[in-house]
């Protein structure tokens, strides 16, 4: 599933492609994908053009010259694709736009989980969908203030996208083997120190996925990803890594490292 890291890359993909370019067709093979009737995108994206990127967690909004806002989900499988030639049209690009030199931009979406709406502020569709600033900008204070008055689970605070935004499973997994903090600590009986040590680990882990542009084989060797299933060993102890459940979600750690 695309997470942080890897919309970060797809901004960047489309800062570098689709910007500045006069939309003269809007084509969608599945409107289940759009928020909106497709009328809607063919009347605000018609004769426009894509102004700008930014992204808070996995939602990339995208700015127009018109009166909307592109908002960009890209569920499981989602990606950007531009093109030239008509026939190179991706399978899975369910929905296109199309530019006026001629060039494509494809939305694929093989499982469609993905999907596309129109918006008129960033700020009100953050505080509707109740997300946090983008963890990449977090300020610790805002962090810390979060997780104040928190009675459960720091793994489950942590995939919390008001507290958060962007953190996925594997990343919240990450965060914590490189802060040597079990999943399973309470955050009441966490002190204002752990919270900054799991603050610091959220930013290196963003950073290093960005850096690698989420090529998961070129992170250091240090990190959980190169041994993140059930019996490997861990990198700094040689135990064995173990797998629960929290919040019905998968979870990897190692009982050495992250001792509870």
């Amino acid at each position: 599933m695309p997470e942080l890291p890897e919309v970060q890359g797809y901004k960047v993909y489309i800062d570098s492609t689709c910007l500045h370019k006069t939309i003269t067709s809007f084509d969608c093979r599945d409107t289940k994908l759009l928020k909106e009737p497709k009328k809607e995108f063919e009347k605000y994206l018609l004769g426009t053009k894509l102004t700008g990127t930014y992204r808070i967690g996995k939602y990339l909004f995208v700015e127009t010259s018109g009166d909307k806002i592109l908002v960009m989900h890209f569920g499981m499988t989602g990606r950007p694709n531009y093109y030239k030639e008509v026939d190179e049209r991706p399978k899975y690009g369910h929905i296109v736009l199309t530019f006026e030199n001629g060039f494509h931009f494809a939305f694929e979406n093989k499982r469609k989980f993905g999907w596309w709406n129109l918006i008129d502020s960033i700020e009100e569709y953050k505080t509707e969908h109740n997300l946090s600033d983008d963890a990449r900008d977090l300020k610790l204070e805002d962090f810390i203030a979060s997780l104040s008055n928190r009675k459960t689970d720091i793994k489950k605070v942590l995939l919390d996208q008001s507290v958060a935004a962007g953190v996925g499973n594997w990343m919240a997994d990450e965060i914590l083997y490189q802060a040597k903090m079990h999943p399973q600590k309470k955050v009441q009986d966490m002190t204002e120190k752990d919270m900054s040590t799991v603050f610091d680990s959220m930013k290196k882990v963003i950073e290093t996925a960005i850096e690698h542009e989420a090529h998961y084989s070129d992170f250091p060797e240090d990190f959980l990803m190169h041994f993140r299933k059930e019996g490997a060993k861990c990198y700094h102890t040689g135990a064995e890594i173990q797998k629960i459940k929290l919040g019905g979600r998968a979870t990897y750690f190692s009982p050495k490292w992250q001792v509870l």
